[in-house]
């Protein structure tokens, strides 16, 4: 009798895990793995004279640091106000992603969700300039 107590007791806690670790947010597994001011970046064409200025260019690298592959869609804020936004990307577990902004402010969203979940809606280019222009 004690040992079935026992034994239940034990299944519902490892329940109890297991549940606890499925409900974890799908952004908990993006993580800022790197981000770095004066990049040179061949996409950016702000000039110092002749010369390309990469001074305020500001780059930022995120990771999957999850065992299950998600989704991701970044935008980075210009000095402008306006966000330079990235096509959603598809991260395998350890894998890393890049954005930037030419003028960059330091600021920047990302959105994620798990690749298999399509009742999770992933924000608009034009929603995102719209909700966060002032931001």
């Amino acid at each position: 009798m004690y040992t079935k107590k026992i034994l239940l007791l034990l299944f519902l806690i490892l329940i109890a895990f297991w549940a606890g670790a499925q409900s974890g947010s799908p952004a908990d597994c993006v993580v800022k793995a790197f981000s770095e001011w004066g990049e040179p970046c061949e996409q950016c064409h702000i000039y110092d004279g002749y010369r390309r200025d990469f001074s305020g260019t500001y780059s930022i690298e995120l990771k999957n640091t999850c065992k299950e592959m998600v989704d991701v869609k970044v935008a980075v804020q210009e000095t402008s106000g306006n966000w330079r936004i990235f096509p959603m990307k598809t991260l395998v577990p350890q894998e890393t992603m890049k954005a930037f902004a030419c003028q960059g402010t330091g600021k920047y969203l990302y959105w994620a969700r798990r690749m298999d979940d399509t009742e999770i809606r992933m924000p608009t280019d034009a929603e995102i300039i719209t909700e966060y222009r002032e931001r």
